[in-house]
């Protein structure tokens, strides 16, 4: 892959796949989604790198379609006999599938939006330099009186396309950057956590998650029972992310419209235009974000544009489908590729002075659905909780398992901190960019007391 030194196929080299597997096709439609590029990962445990790697790899997806039937074959063999049994075995498939009443024809020529996501930094990241950013983590732990440090570094540097048989062509260069560090006691009493993610490896701040991670451990040691209940809640960002990153699949028009949704709208219709959330409360999509840059188009190659959804509190906008758009006859609008919770002045330390009696929560685990019509999640809280009384922390408490709707939580908003990206992935791994604030928020739901650590 010969890129000017970067990873990942050139524009002009990606296009002339696509034009190659597209000159093979005998479908009625195709397009061609064409992934390539480096991923490099580090992996710490028991206070050791265990295993580091990385690979390059150009992955073809091609999909064909006949009438309103379709099918995808992928292959990462790139030669020409390996691409024409691909097409060959994705137009056969296709010609075998169900006819699908939703099915929209491919896409036509688009404009795009410029986003620079390609950063150097990142792309030329060698073992090395993940080894050392490891190696903070490892000795703050030691540091902190023998815990034991567990951690996961990826990076990946490359490029997506996608190209149809109706003349769309579409280019994007990114690359992404995910570390996280746990730190635990020996005895497996008491754990702490901290991570980035970002575009940019010189925006991982190594010492930070180092240091944070092993303070949270040796602050969350000795954690005691505190009676379940409702409280005033501090959510740390990471945790604030890991719910907003489920909201953004709840933002659609069909099962809002379909009655499915907490942005229906009682007797039918969705709640585009009400005031449903706390005054303060902006949440927006931009792909060119600065601080979260992503692709400006689908995997069908739809266009993504900057995207306000939620504005002083108000409903917005909802994603909308092709099909469901032209069902509706209003303008389709894509997914949200990444999710931006405007912030605040407010600093977590004066949230925490500001507390008469409430929990702090670094982050949560095992986060899963319960009711799509308020936006309610259960799960865990997880490496370090505390309780604050008369505007301090008095001392750390056993993890919870909260029941919340998100809807509800940001109706319940008190004070907002200044956004950041967060890692907020159960893995560590490189996902939608979230940038999120710290929030405080009443009434939050924990529900029982949790032995987990």
């Amino acid at each position: 892959m010969a890129n000017g030194g970067r990873k990942g196929l050139s524009r002009d080299e990606a296009r002339a796949l696509c034009d190659r597997v597209l000159a093979l096709s005998k479908a009625g439609e195709a397009r061609v989604n064409v992934s390539s590029g480096w991923r490099g990962y580090t992996r710490v445990a028991t206070n050791r790198i265990t295993s580091a790697g990385g690979s390059e790899n150009i992955s073809v997806n091609i999909t064909s379609v006949f009438g309103k039937r379709q099918a995808s074959v992928s292959t990462t063999e790139i030669d020409d006999s390996s691409l024409e049994a691909a097409v060959r075995e994705s137009e056969r498939l296709a010609q075998l599938a169900p006819e699908s009443p939703e099915h929209m024809p491919e896409l036509g020529p688009q404009q795009y939006g410029e986003v620079n996501a390609y950063y150097d930094s990142t792309g030329a990241l060698s073992t090395e330099a993940r080894a050392q950013a490891a190696a903070q983590g490892i000795q703050k732990a030691k540091d902190a009186g023998l815990y034991v440090a567990a951690g996961y570094m990826d990076a990946v540097a490359g490029s997506e396309a996608v190209a149809t048989s109706a003349g769309l062509f579409a280019f994007h260069p990114q690359t992404a950057v995910a570390s996280t560090l746990t730190v635990r006691a020996p005895d497996n009493l008491s754990s702490g956590w901290a991570g980035d993610e970002g575009n940019d490896w010189t925006q991982i701040e190594s010492e930070r998650i180092a240091r944070v991670a092993s303070e949270k451990a040796g602050a969350w040691r000795g954690a005691t029972e505190l009676e379940p209940g409702k409280y005033t809640c501090i959510l740390e960002p990471t945790a604030v992310g890991m719910l907003m990153s489920r909201l953004a699949y709840d933002l659609d028009t069909r099962p809002a419209d379909e009655g499915r949704s907490y942005f229906s709208k009682p007797g039918g219709g969705n709640r585009i235009g009400e005031a449903l959330f706390d005054s303060r409360v902006t949440l927006l999509s931009d792909p060119a974000r600065a601080d979260a840059e992503t692709a400006p188009f689908t995997e069908s190659g739809e266009p993504i544009s900057r995207t306000v959804w939620v504005e002083k509190g108000a409903l917005n906008n909802l994603s909308c489908s092709r099909y469901w758009a032209e069902k509706q006859g209003r303008a389709p609008l894509a997914d949200p590729a990444n999710l931006i919770l405007e912030g605040g002045a407010d600093s977590i330390e004066s949230m925490i002075a500001s507390t008469e009696r409430g929990v702090l929560i670094t982050r949560f685990w095992y986060i899963r659905g319960l009711n799509p019509r308020t936006i309610a999640y259960t799960g865990l809280t997880r490496d370090g909780t505390f309780l604050i009384e008369k505007g301090k922390i008095s001392r750390p408490v056993k993890n919870f398992r909260f029941n919340q709707s998100i809807a509800e939580m940001l109706k319940n908003v008190e004070m907002i901190g200044p956004a950041t990206r967060v890692a907020a992935g159960e893995d560590s791994s490189t996902g939608m960019p979230i940038v999120v604030p710290a929030l405080k928020v009443r009434e939050f739901g924990l529900a029982s007391v949790s032995d987990a650590i």
